[in-house]
């Protein structure tokens, strides 16, 4: 054998050792987290191989070579011992090496460190706000103590309305993976319900729209719902014949209505209470749906519901019981992406005489992909009691009308191009129509 054609089967050995490195699949929230993880385990694999290769090299340059081949031996003389290769007595300790790192827990090799980024520009009429913007900087930390401990952290640098740059920590996670079924989280968390909250984070790179669906945006973002929670969170889906059965069970601190202005009705926006319930209240919920499989494979059915405790912190405190309901559809397959959620209420006045107050908001999106493009349109309604002093409270908790257009064009799976157009018209609290033009450009690493 040449000496090259030595060192190429040397090489062949090592990447033979180091490629199972790559196929261990990440437990990880979503499938944008598990795709991170995958890279992140390539770019370990790549990084050794290289390694391993420089180090080969060292050795072929270092070690004597073997030495030439003797004449047979003669009658009258002993053959002599086999003599011993060096080179490969190095490659095999190397291949030990390698086998002993692959088998290391993923704490050994450092923390991971993610993010995602956004810029862009709005286009609007008299009296609202146009031009260049930033979006976020999102960062997070995907660590794991050993096979069953885990966690997430996310931390987010964001421009607010007055021109300043806010830090969140929006999402602080310990997890305990029991089994195959069951994955036990606490700390702060994305509410799971329906399907838009725990399917697309801060990052915007993540959703195929500019924007989310206006009811759900984020608390500081305008948000009616609690999109956080704070407490614990079980998940986790078990196999059957027909697709796959997903769960989500949930309990924390029931958040509470902030009012700017304690003597200003609906001045209020939704916290949700980091250092704790503000009245003694829990938030208790869960999510079920069943992923299909076969003929309507990428199908995701499922129904949710929420009850909490909310008060507000006007000179005059309101109290209200809030049930929340609904159900979704997500269908993810041939280059379509389908998603619709309902969310009904059925909200109880507990600090007054208002009684009953019924409520609902619900969207659909469509959108479908033609090579890197893909154009999509969205209709959002939210129909909310005025009367209800959880809606009534709250800066945005006014009923309206949405419809949204866009494209988004991919320059790679790591930075997409948006442009989106959105009409929305405001019927009740306050009245009127308005049109805004958005671009972004939305990255993540």
């Amino acid at each position: 054998m040449t000496d090259s054609a030595f060192r190429r089967w040397h090489a062949a050995r090592v990447l033979a050792i180091a490629l199972p490195l790559v196929c261990g699949s990440a437990l990880a929230a979503t499938d944008a987290e598990r795709i991170d993880e995958l890279e992140r385990k390539l770019n370990e694999s790549a990084n050794l191989v290289r390694q391993l290769s420089q180090r080969v090299q060292e050795l072929e340059k270092g070690a004597p070579r073997a030495p030439a081949a003797t004449p047979p031996a003669t009658a009258t003389t002993a053959a002599p011992a086999q003599p011993t290769d060096p080179l490969a007595d190095r490659v095999k300790d190397l291949e030990q090496q390698v086998s002993a790192l692959s088998n290391q827990p993923d704490a050994d090799r450092g923390i991971d460190l993610h993010g995602f980024a956004d810029v862009g520009f709005t286009a609007a009429g008299t009296g609202r706000d146009s031009g260049a913007h930033l979006g976020a900087l999102d960062f997070y930390l995907t660590p794991r103590l050993t096979d069953r401990i885990k966690f997430l952290f996310e931390l987010n640098f964001e421009c607010c309305d007055d021109g300043g740059i806010g830090v969140d920590l929006e999402r602080m996670q310990i997890g305990y993976t029991a089994n195959d079924n069951l994955t036990v989280w606490a700390g702060r968390f994305h509410t799971p319900f329906g399907y838009w909250n725990t399917a697309f984070h801060h990052g915007a790179q993540l959703q195929t729209s500019i924007l989310r669906p206006k009811f759900l945006d984020f608390e500081d973002a305008g948000g009616i719902l609690p999109v956080h929670t704070v407490g614990l969170w079980a998940t986790g889906s078990v196999k059957t014949g027909g697709g796959r059965f997903g769960y989500d069970v949930y309990g924390g601190n029931a958040p509470t209505i902030q009012m700017h202005d304690p003597a200003v009705a609906g001045s209020g926006e939704l916290d949700p209470g980091l250092a704790g319930a503000g009245a003694r209240a829990a938030t208790l919920g869960g999510n079920v749906y069943f992923a299909l499989k076969g003929a309507a494979e990428g199908l995701h059915v499922g129904v949710h519901a929420l009850t909490t405790e909310v008060s507000d912190t006007a000179l005059v405190r309101n109290t209200t019981r809030v049930t929340m309901f609904g159900g979704w559809l997500a269908y993810l397959e041939d280059d379509w992406e389908v998603l619709a959620e309902e969310y009904a209420f059925r909200n109880s006045d507990l600090s007054g005489t208002s009684g009953r107050h019924n409520s609902n908001a619900w969207y659909a999106q469509v959108g479908r992909q033609f090579g890197q493009w893909v154009p999509y349109v969205r209709y959002e309604v939210a129909s909310l009691d005025q009367g209800d002093a959880y809606f009534a409270q709250q800066e945005s908790g006014q009923s309206y009308k949405r419809v949204v257009g866009g494209v988004r064009y991919d320059l790679n799976p790591k930075t997409a191009l948006k442009l989106e157009a959105q009409r929305t018209r405001l019927t009740d609290r306050d009245t009127g129509d308005y049109t805004e033009l958005r671009g972004q450009v939305a990255v993540r690493f």
